[in-house]
C-alpha cells in the first residue's frame, strides 16, 4: 500500500485524468471513492430530477449532480454530494472548477457499505460547512432523513411527504418519488 506524502490542491484534483473513480480531497489528502451501484444511482437520478423539475418550474436556484465544493483552503478540502441545490442569491450559473463554499442543500445517498454513523457524520460535516438542509437517502428500506442545523434529524418513510418549503418555497414531494419513477 502506498502512502500519499504530498498534499494535493483543489486545482491539482481538478486536473487529474479520469480513471473511473470519483475522488474527494480532505485537508489535502486524496480519497478515492468507489463507483456507486445501481440503487444508489437510481435514487440520485430521481432526486436530481425532482429538484430539476422544481427549479425549472419555479425559476428558483440551481440543481447540480456530483459536483465538487471547495470547503477549505491550505490544505484544500473538496467534497461532492450526490445531488445539491444552490439558492438563487449564490450565483447559480455554472462555473469552471469547483464552487467555493457549501451548497444550500446537499443530498447523500447511502450505499450498502455505508454505516448509519458514517452517514450521520457526513450530514453533520455538510451542516458544519453551512449547508442549510441535508437529505440522507437510504434505498433499503426507503427512507429520507432530513438534517437541519440545531435540530434533531427527522426520518420519513416511503409513504410520507417531504416538505422543504422553508428553503424551497412550494417544494413538496412524496418520498417514494426520490427513489423511482412510478409506484
Amino acid at each position: 500500500m502506498t502512502t500519499q506524502t504530498k498534499l494535493i490542491t483543489a486545482d491539482e484534483l481538478l486536473m487529474m485524468p479520469e480513471d473511473g473513480y470519483r475522488y474527494e480531497l480532505i485537508r489535502g489528502v486524496l480519497i478515492r471513492k468507489m463507483p456507486p451501484g445501481d440503487r444508489h444511482g437510481d435514487a440520485a437520478a430521481w432526486t436530481a430530477a425532482e429538484f430539476a423539475n422544481y427549479v425549472r418550474a419555479n425559476d428558483y436556484g440551481a440543481v447540480r449532480a456530483e459536483i465538487g465544493y471547495k470547503l477549505e483552503s491550505s490544505p484544500d478540502t473538496v467534497r461532492a454530494p450526490d445531488v445539491s441545490w444552490i439558492a438563487p442569491e449564490s450565483a447559480p450559473e455554472p462555473i469552471p472548477g469547483y464552487r467555493d463554499g457549501a451548497p444550500d442543500l446537499a443530498v447523500e445517498v447511502k450505499s450498502p457499505n455505508d454505516s448509519r454513523p458514517e452517514m450521520f457524520a457526513k450530514a453533520q460535516m455538510w451542516i458544519g460547512y453551512g449547508t442549510r438542509i441535508v437529505l440522507v437517502l437510504d434505498p433499503a428500506p426507503v427512507t429520507v432523513t432530513v438534517y437541519r442545523p440545531n435540530t434533531e434529524p427527522v426520518t420519513y418513510g416511503e409513504d410520507d411527504v417531504l416538505d422543504l418549503g422553508d428553503l424551497l418555497p412550494g417544494f413538496v414531494c412524496p418520498v417514494w418519488r426520490l427513489f423511482r419513477q412510478q409506484r
